[in-house]
């Protein structure tokens, strides 16, 4: 869902949550095993490919400046509801979301940004991440803790970000 220019009503992104009822598209199996359609695989590729390409300039970023800058927050915690001015419209939904985990996904760097996140908001409080992207951190450790099998790391991740008060904006 895109909010410009007038806002409305955004739904999560998933085969059973479509605009105009809850029509199944057919589901297919690809990276790491994961069946789904081909809509929320397509926003998962695209997803891990921004990861990919993005992530090393944000890592180097935040290494640089102590704190977010730029927009790419929707990438890093990613959710069923894509971000309102991501360019992509990427998401997960709980079949897709622990591809990211695959060996050929950008997990590595990934750990990277979200450990280098959690950092600072250890040093330095909330306020490393714009107002703006409060929202985002509740509803991604929302729900990324509805996971079950997530990777040692990310438990880890979910439980250094929660020590924060998180409104859902």
């Amino acid at each position: 869902c895109r909010l410009r220019p007038a806002p409305r009503i955004c739904t999560p992104r998933s085969s059973s949550h479509r605009a105009g009822g809850p029509a199944e598209e057919p589901l297919r199996t690809t990276r790491a095993g994961v069946m789904a359609s081909d809509r929320d695989l397509a926003a998962l590729e695209t997803l891990i490919k921004q990861q990919k390409s993005r992530f090393p300039m944000i890592l180097a970023s935040l290494e640089k400046n102590g704190r977010k800058t730029g927009h790419w927050i929707w990438w890093c915690c990613p959710t069923e509801m894509p971000g309102a001015a991501d360019p992509f419209e990427t998401y997960v939904t709980k079949k897709t979301a622990t591809a990211l985990f695959a060996e050929d996904a950008a997990q590595d760097i990934w750990r990277q940004v979200l450990e280098k996140i959690c950092d600072l908001l250890e040093d330095k409080g909330m306020n490393v991440l714009p107002r703006a992207d409060h929202g985002r951190i509740h509803y991604f450790l929302k729900f990324w803790k509805g996971l079950e099998n997530l990777p040692e790391w990310m438990d880890s991740v979910l439980e250094r970000m929660s020590k924060y008060d998180w409104p859902p904006r």
